[in-house]
């Protein structure tokens, strides 16, 4: 029982707290568990003041099921301003990436709520209500590895993807599974490890040259050292055993295959000058030169080079595509942050342009991924599956409305979203070209010529 409890608490975002001090009022908040409920309170509200004449409170969460339910009784403490709490600060808000909005005011105080009582109400089957009680120490949110948290594995679907995808396509003109799997999956876990030490790198200078802060939604997303999970020079060597490691296993596969050669280069270049101190490629407007190179011709080109692939006009087109949508996510970013990115020296595409052409550009990336798409199946009928992007213009609609809409709360989110698009948006091609590659394998005659 205690542990579905613990999952429930773990999987839930909100609860309504409610407080009674100079009258009685109720609240819905964003939480995470520390050692105890954290959760963002607004300063001057009513809710601060009742808990500070009287700190216990009763809450409720529902978990958008109304069938089950916890309720219960605690005591709230008050922490303080977010900035000093490292931790809780930590855990709220890599859970709740959306407080950050509040933070990033400086109208809010980090409180706790210690429960005294957690009441089970489950009515899925026969009713019954259970009392339940936590030591502090129980309600913790489930454990990251704080190292491989370091690598920003979050990030990894969309270099992964374009890999696959690379691969997919050279598998039209060679069917030799045993040997393009063999390379397919070293490939992979070089990548893993470049692209995640690469994240990494670009953390460590941001936080060594407090570009980062910790209210800060930018690289600080990973939050080991903002929030003090990993030692500086711990997590420095950490990054470079990784990076070593990927680039064997790269040197490997170009030795195997020389044709690659570019495409690594390519992606070094862009990985290693990106996030330098003074110099580093994000820090004078060439951030989405080097993501555009990186993800595009990069890594779909490179995969598509080892499996044997030709590259043509069509394939290029491809990986225009590919980077143009994954820079759309960092102009999101950038676009959010032009105000403290200026105010820490760094120059973007989005600082340089302003708030009217930073909304052109994004919706120009969003869009012009489906007609790259469409030229290269013109080019090259047997590519008809990756048309299977179509299916994402409903979410590029939903971003563009966001983007359009600067009073939108959303669009401070505009990264995060632009992240989920632009996976759907190569899923999509993906799974369409490997279903049609298994029909081509097995029945040879439905291939187009």
């Amino acid at each position: 029982m205690e542990n579905e409890v613990l999952k429930l608490l773990r999987k839930g975002r909100t609860l309504v707290i409610s407080t009674n001090g100079e009258n009685l009022w109720s609240a819905k908040v964003f939480y995470a568990l520390e050692e105890g409920l954290v959760f963002l309170v607004e300063k001057n509200s009513r809710t601060l003041n009742n808990i500070l004449k009287n700190d216990e409170v009763v809450f409720t969460m529902d978990f958008d099921a109304p069938d089950v339910f916890l309720q219960g009784t605690g005591k709230v403490k008050i922490l303080g301003e977010p900035k000093d709490f490292h931790k809780e600060r930590g855990t709220l808000l890599y859970k709740i990436p959306e407080d950050t909005l509040f933070v990033k005011s400086g109208h809010v105080l980090l409180a706790k709520l210690f429960p005294d009582n957690i009441r089970f109400s489950d009515f899925r089957a026969q009713p019954k209500k259970t009392d339940l009680h936590f030591k502090p120490e129980e309600l913790r949110e489930k454990k990251t590895f704080r190292y491989w948290r370091a690598l920003r594995p979050w990030s990894f679907q969309q270099s992964i993807t374009s890999l696959i995808f690379g691969a997919l396509i050279a598998f039209q003109v060679s069917f030799s599974y045993r040997v393009n799997l063999y390379l397919l999956v070293l490939s992979i876990v070089a990548l893993l490890m470049v692209h995640g030490a690469f994240n990494a790198y670009s953390d460590y200078f941001d936080y060594v040259l407090k570009t980062d802060k910790p209210e800060g939604m930018g690289s600080a997303g990973a939050r080991v050292l903002i929030d003090r999970l990993i030692p500086t020079d711990r997590f420095l060597y950490f990054t470079t055993a990784v990076f070593i490691i990927g680039l064997a296993i790269g040197i490997y596969l170009l030795i195997l295959k020389p044709q690659i050669l570019p495409f690594v280069i390519i992606g070094l270049i862009a990985g290693l000058l990106y996030g330098l101190p003074r110099f580093g490629w994000k820090r004078v407007a060439l951030g989405d030169l080097a993501v555009f190179l990186a993800f595009g011709p990069g890594i779909f080109l490179g995969s598509l080079a080892l499996q044997g692939g030709h590259i043509g006009l069509p394939e290029l087109l491809i990986s225009f595509s590919l980077g143009m949508i994954i820079v759309a996510i960092l102009h999101g970013n950038n676009w959010r942050d032009i105000k403290d990115d200026q105010e820490a020296g760094v120059k973007t595409i989005a600082g340089l342009i302003g708030e009217r052409w930073s909304l052109i550009y994004y919706v120009t990336l969003i869009w012009a991924s489906y007609p790259l798409f469409i030229a290269a199946v013109a080019l090259e009928p047997r590519l008809f599956p990756i048309l299977g992007a179509l299916l994402t213009i409903p979410w590029a609609v939903r971003l563009t409305n966001i983007a359009r809409n600067s009073k939108n709360m959303k669009r401070n989110l505009l990264d995060m979203l632009t992240a989920q698009f632009t996976s759907l948006h190569i899923y999509f091609s993906v799974i369409f070209l490997a279903v049609f590659l298994v029909v081509v394998y097995y029945y040879p005659s439905f291939h187009l010529p």
